[in-house]
This record gives C-alpha cells, structure tokens and sequence, in this order.
C-alpha cells in the first residue's frame, strides 16, 4: 500500500516539473529540457524502470540532446546567415543576461539590442545589423520550435512508460 502511494505521488511531482519544464522553454527564466530529463530519470529511479522504462528513458535522453543542441546549432546557423559575427552574438548574450534581472522580456530585449549595438559597431551600417538581428531572431525562433516541441514529445513518451506500467 506504501509503496503504491509513494509511485503516485512521485508520478504526480514528476508530471508538474515536467509541465514547469514546457513552460521553461516559453519562459527563458525557467529551466526546461533538462528538467523534464531529470523528472523522467527521477521518476526511473523511485518508480522504477519496467520493461520498457530504460529503452523509453533512452528515447527522452536523446530527444534531450537534440533539444540542447538545437539550442546552439539554430542560433548560430541564423547567426551566420544574417551575417552577425560571433563576438555580437556573446555580446548580446551577455546584455540579455542583464536583462533577464529586471525581466523575461528584457533577456529577449537585451539580447537583440546587444547584437545590433555590436554589429552596427562593426559594420557602420545599421541596414546590416538588423539583417544580424533577423538571422538571430530566426535562428533562435527555429531552436524554441524544435525545443517546445521535443519537450512535449519527451512528456509523450514518459506518458506511454507510466501508462504501460
């Protein structure tokens, strides 16, 4: 009897943080990938792996690298073909990071500006720095598609090992 309260109630903590994960990738001050991944190894460990637990487990880990590599790979691509530099891109990094302490919006805020500020600085053209901005703004677009919907494919996948038993 112990035990089987003790598997509902880790189903249901594992289930929110996986729902906080989804929302971790619309809301950059939440974490995402990574704690739907631990809620799912959380979940194997204290539940149990089942028959087909770790072969599901496997699936969610992969499915969570490509998230994270995404990450930087749709970046850097849109990056690259708007013509920012990378030196821009850390730039805005590091102003969407000051942003973050006031607000979500001003990470996103802070990030473009730090790129149009370092590519307008580099360039002296200001038409060429908001092409930087867009390829970053595309790239990152494409990395929160590919994320968003590998985190929901991750929580389909734990549904089907809980499911299954």
């Amino acid at each position: 009897m112990e035990s089987a309260w003790l598997a509902s109630l880790v189903t249901v903590v594992a289930g929110l943080l996986m729902l906080i994960g989804v929302l971790g990738v619309v809301i950059p001050v939440l974490p995402d990938i990574v704690l739907i991944w631990l809620a799912a190894l959380g979940y194997g460990l204290i539940v149990g792996w089942g028959t087909w637990g770790g072969w599901i487990f496997a699936g969610i880990t992969l499915m969570a690298v490509i998230a994270i590599a995404s990450d930087f790979w749709a970046s850097g691509v849109g990056a690259k073909v708007g013509g920012a530099s990378m030196r821009s891109i850390l730039i805005g990094i590091v102003l969407g990071l000051i942003g973050l302490i006031f607000t979500p919006i001003g990470a996103v805020v802070g990030f473009l500006a730090g790129v149009f500020i370092s590519e307008y600085v580099r360039l002296q053209d200001a038409e060429k720095a908001l092409r930087g901005v867009l390829g970053v703004s595309i790239g990152y677009g494409a990395s929160f598609g590919v994320k968003l919907g590998l985190s929901l494919f991750m929580i389909a996948a734990w549904l089907v090992w809980v499911f299954q038993g």
